[in-house]
């Protein structure tokens, strides 16, 4: 938001991004929004299936740390909906 992120940067978020469809292949699309709040960089994920809607968010000084730790979260969230899916 409010800036045009480096190519680097955008490429580093598509390469974690790319990472998460091992963990469930049901994403339709991903939506990443970059923010810098106060000094703090803050990187939200929105994951959108056929019924559900995922979302994790996380903040660090540094802007791929809190890519890292965004999509780590997106990555307990999507493996948690496999099992359950699993388990029906």
């Amino acid at each position: 938001r409010h800036f045009k992120a480096p190519k680097v940067l955008r490429n580093f978020v598509e390469k974690e991004i790319r990472k998460l469809s091992k963990y469930f292949d049901g994403v339709l699309d991903y939506h990443v929004i970059l923010t810098y709040n106060d000094g703090m960089k803050e990187a939200e994920i929105v994951a959108n299936s056929k019924k559900h809607h995922f979302a994790a968010n996380d903040s660090d000084p540094k802007m791929d740390r809190a890519v890292v730790l965004a999509v780590e979260k997106m990555k307990v969230q999507l493996n948690r909906h496999k099992e359950k899916l699993v388990e029906k």
